[in-house]
């Protein structure tokens, strides 16, 4: 008889680990390993949704440039004395954005990689235009949410990675967000590079 129960028991117990182990989602990656340009934007997209300064740095190039839409250039962000310039050099980029990530009080970033396109094997720069976007970031609980919602062209280098894998980085990122239609409601309209530089 205790052997019945002995048995019935580890079985009972094997079944609710089995139970267990299935009703637990499986837990995201940190990262995406960097073979193509969409693992590179998806990286950049939960480099800002999980507020990772050191991943997004991991996906630029140190030559790395961001564009500011044309319609921003020579403008300030509000509330801000700060003069909007033509592009950033990769200190300033991810000092804004970690500026960011620490200062908002929530952020949203989405980056669908559908339309990034595959570069052939034989490229070793590529340029992906035309990406979709959206932003939305609370500032604080007196500003309430800026937001953003449109289009950026990419640029992309390969290097040699682990193992000598072909891995990519960006080079370039052009905001054209500035004349788009903003969807969020409640939210206030902002291009991508006003709200970062806001953080400055």
């Amino acid at each position: 008889m205790k052997k019945a129960v002995f048995v019935f028991a580890a079985v009972a117990t094997a079944l609710l680990a089995c139970t267990l182990e299935e009703s637990v989602a499986p837990r995201a990656p940190e990262r995406l390993e960097p073979t193509s340009p969409a693992h590179v934007l998806r990286n950049v997209e939960m480099a800002f949704n999980r507020r990772n300064i050191d991943l997004l740095k991991n996906m630029l190039s140190a030559d790395f440039f961001f564009h500011f839409d044309p319609a921003d250039v020579g403008q300030k962000p509000p509330g801000r004395k700060y003069v909007i310039p033509e592009y950033w050099y990769y200190d300033e980029f991810w000092t804004a954005t970690d500026n960011m990530f620490i200062l908002a009080y929530s952020i949203s970033l989405a980056i669908p990689t559908k339309g990034v396109g595959t570069p052939a094997e034989s490229e070793t720069t590529y340029r992906a235009e035309n990406v979709s976007l959206s932003l939305r970031v609370m500032v604080d609980e007196l500003n309430g949410y800026v937001s953003d919602e449109g289009y950026c062209d990419y640029e992309f280098e390969s290097y040699a990675g682990k193992e000598g894998k072909k891995h990519w980085r960006l080079t370039g990122w052009w905001d054209h967000t500035g004349v788009t239609y903003d969807g969020h409601p409640g939210a206030e309209a902002a291009s991508l590079g006003r709200i970062i530089a806001s953080f400055r």
